[in-house]
């Protein structure tokens, strides 16, 4: 069943009853070179294992499972649990899966720990999604996922990107080395939203960048930081951090930080450093291989 043909895909919604719900971030994926793409970025080969999360109508699951062992499908809306029945009907190496994706243990979804993650994620949920995918110890090597342009650009942007570089990008490029594989337009989706998407492959690391020190200390600092990025840093410290102004100094300086500059203008590396040099505590439990 080629649910990538519109007309295709209306009619198994049609005989379903089903439309696309918006309130659960529904867009259904019907261009065939975004398909395409996602499935060239996720490097596929019959020996992976791929969660994806969302897989509406089944649009993208088909091809997942033309070239993986096995996929597991997650999905939160039982109206679309049924067209995924009928959609992918007769593919054994698919699990479709019923859950919230925020409220269940996603690694343990399928039978096996997936080694790739596909995700066309709704606009609303993709920070926490995120943070599911590639946050956990148990990320794999690989997730490639279909998110707002905005998003995109903000995972991707640099030290010198400006005002699009904030927590989510030192969240993500902590985790893994992110790029933009290609942008696309709100016809590839039915219904259409609004704006611009891009599909994202992240090449996750063994182990974060900020290793050894405390993940939930230094991501904390990091998002009060962000929470007075107007602010020069030796003001910012300040703040929400707590860090007294003599002291921040001290450590920015330590660090070879200007103290002038602002959150969104560190690197990766002078957040870490920093981080360090203001007595963020280690990990007494450091990451499973």
């Amino acid at each position: 069943m080629d649910v990538v043909d519109p007309r295709e895909l209306k009619s198994v919604l049609r005989r379903h009853g089903v439309r696309a719900a918006t309130s659960l971030g529904q867009r259904f994926l019907v261009d065939r070179l975004v398909l395409q793409a996602i499935l060239e970025a996720a490097e596929l080969s019959v020996a992976d294992d791929v969660l994806e999360v969302g897989p509406g109508p089944g649009v993208l699951t088909a091809k997942l499972a033309e070239r993986a062992r096995s996929v597991t499908a997650v999905e939160i809306d039982e109206r679309m649990v049924a067209v995924l029945r009928d959609t992918l009907a007769g593919r054994d190496n698919v699990r479709i899966v019923r859950a919230d994706a925020l409220a269940v243990d996603l690694f343990a979804a399928g039978e096996r720990r997936p080694t790739r993650i596909v995700a066309n994620v709704p606009y609303q949920i993709t920070t926490p999604l995120l943070e599911r995918f590639i946050g956990d110890e148990r990320r794999p090597p690989l997730v490639v996922v279909l998110v707002q342009e905005e998003v995109a650009r903000r995972m991707v942007a640099t030290a010198s990107s400006g005002k699009e570089r904030g927590f989510l990008s030192v969240f993500v490029q902590s985790f893994a080395d992110a790029k933009i594989v290609r942008r696309v337009p709100p016809s590839a989706f039915q219904p259409a939203p609004k704006v611009s998407s891009a599909v994202v492959a992240l090449r996750t690391h063994a182990r974060p960048a900020f290793a050894p020190l405390d993940r939930t200390a230094f991501l904390r600092f990091v998002s009060d930081v962000f929470r007075h990025r107007r602010k020069q840093l030796r003001g910012a410290l300040g703040h929400e951090a707590g860090v007294a102004p003599e002291r921040a100094e001290a450590a920015l300086r330590a660090s070879g930080i200007e103290p002038r500059r602002r959150a969104e203008e560190l690197t990766l590396e002078e957040w870490v450093a920093l981080a360090r040099a203001l007595g963020v505590p280690t990990d007494r439990s450091p990451e499973r291989p």
